[in-house]
């Protein structure tokens, strides 16, 4: 497992990431996510999917507000990960349709949780 990240730009957004396994990755932003968060964010994800991750969550519950760039740059993240044979999800509001095209389902949560939980109780207490 490798261990969390966490990033805080000069808007007050916090960006953690977790990599459980080599194929599975959750990212959380908490706080306002403008033009440097989403620079960060796709930092984030561009150094995950450089680790071998496959399946990618990013949660978005917590970000207040994000900018309209943030769509965009987490489809190019998908597009990505689907020519690889994985997949992006988010979870959280967002009220543009291409990102909706990604929102997490249920059974993704559940392959989330079942990566999480092989790593033991406490990585799945950590991670978000």
């Amino acid at each position: 497992m490798q261990p969390e990240n966490s990033a805080r730009d000069r808007s007050g957004v916090r960006i953690m990431s977790v990599q459980p396994d080599r194929d599975h990755a959750f990212v959380e932003v908490i706080g306002v996510c403008g033009d440097e968060g989403v620079a960060e964010l796709r930092q984030r994800v561009d150094g995950l999917l450089i680790g071998g991750a496959r399946f990618v969550l990013v949660d978005l519950t917590g970000a207040g507000e994000v900018a309209p760039s943030t769509s965009s740059a987490l489809a190019a993240a998908g597009r990505q990960l689907t020519r690889r044979q994985g997949w992006l999800r988010t979870v959280g509001p967002d009220s543009s349709s291409s990102a909706a095209r990604y929102e997490a389902s249920l059974l993704d949560l559940f392959t989330m949780y079942r990566a999480a939980m092989r790593m033991g109780p406490g990585m799945a207490a950590g991670a978000g």
